[in-house]
């Protein structure tokens, strides 16, 4: 099988895999995870995007699996404090079955992704930095589970949907909601 160089990743004439080895045609794919799975905690993802693409593939590595079960994976895994949506999940899918890391499969009316002999061996040079990632999350949620934060802000969330997809609000009830969000944020942020 030739190696397939995704269409970000080095590779090109100036590239830098020759000073890398095998694994620098790959870092356009999972780049290199500054700040550790979180790096951008406070902003709109979860994970660096490319933690969450090794994290996937360390996954699927452990046995094949449908996009939603990647999903209600890492949701278990966050103790419900993180579930990422099928919009970040499936591009994922689709650009690690692009790369040849991960082979697809009809099932029924799903697909089935298993790693690939080509994933494999990526994953065997990244084994240090997907323990990391791994230690990492483990490391986040932990207190997360001990103290049923995940059913709390998955309680937050319902109602606060319930709240807002049932009812028509009105200019008084809008504001109150808003000031008791504001207070509850401004709470978190003090602890």
């Amino acid at each position: 099988m030739t190696k397939r160089h995704p269409p970000f990743g080095p590779g090109e004439a100036g590239g830098d895999s020759a000073d890398f080895g095998h694994a620098a045609h790959w870092r356009g794919l999972f780049g290199r995870h500054r700040g550790g799975p979180f790096a951008r905690w406070r902003g709109p993802r979860m994970f660096d995007s490319g933690a969450l693409r090794l994290l996937v593939l360390g996954l699927i590595a452990e046995a094949p699996r449908h996009g939603y079960d990647i999903i209600r994976d890492l949701h278990d895994r966050f103790q419900g404090a993180y579930r990422p949506s099928p919009g970040s999940i499936y591009p994922i899918l689709q650009t690690l079955a692009e790369a040849g890391l991960v082979t697809s499969e009809m099932h029924g009316r799903q697909r089935l992704f298993a790693v690939s002999d080509e994933g494999r061996a990526y994953l065997a040079e990244q084994r240090a930095e997907l323990a990391a990632i791994n230690a990492q999350l483990a490391e986040a949620s932990g207190p997360i589970g001990e103290s049923a934060i995940g059913e709390a802000i998955q309680d937050l969330r319902a109602a606060l949907y319930e709240k807002l997809r049932k009812s028509a609000l009105t200019a008084p009830q809008a504001a109150k909601l808003r000031e008791t969000l504001e207070r509850a944020r401004r709470e978190i942020e003090e602890i």
